[in-house]
């Protein structure tokens, strides 16, 4: 990962972790495939994780351009043994956050919990570490 260790964003990624049953694991990354955060899932993944979400997004946005729906703003993947959700960070530049969840995770429950804690994550982002 790029970045030093930022404490408010990871006390931010730990609630939403904690807060979401069957969540276990969210990685922040900017739109060009790297990794900025992460919590959970510490196999060393994040970088791939990150990578293959810059790819789907990508991927998605090209779908709503062809589709004329808009800019991206959610994606929701529903696999046979679990969830992933990956929600834009409005900031600048970009940021998506990928949450990994398995089968039993409401997926309402983690785009609601994820969407509520966006805007501080993003507020974390710009806040330098030892501020």
């Amino acid at each position: 990962m790029r970045n030093p260790p930022n404490p408010l964003l990871e006390q931010h990624l730990n609630s939403l972790v904690a807060a979401v049953d069957g969540l276990s694991g969210v990685v922040v990354a900017s739109l060009d495939g790297f990794a900025l955060a992460q919590v959970g899932r510490a196999d060393g993944a994040a970088e791939r994780l990150a990578a293959m979400t810059s790819s789907m997004l990508g991927l998605a946005n090209a779908l709503g351009r062809d589709l004329d729906i808009g800019v991206l703003d959610t994606l929701m993947l529903d696999a046979e043994h679990g969830k992933v959700l990956m929600l834009t960070i409005p900031s600048q530049p970009m940021r998506v956050l990928m949450a990994a969840c398995n089968q039993d995770c409401v997926m309402g429950q983690i785009l609601w919990h994820a969407k509520q804690t966006v805007p501080a994550i993003a507020i974390a982002m710009d806040t330098p570490p030892n501020s």
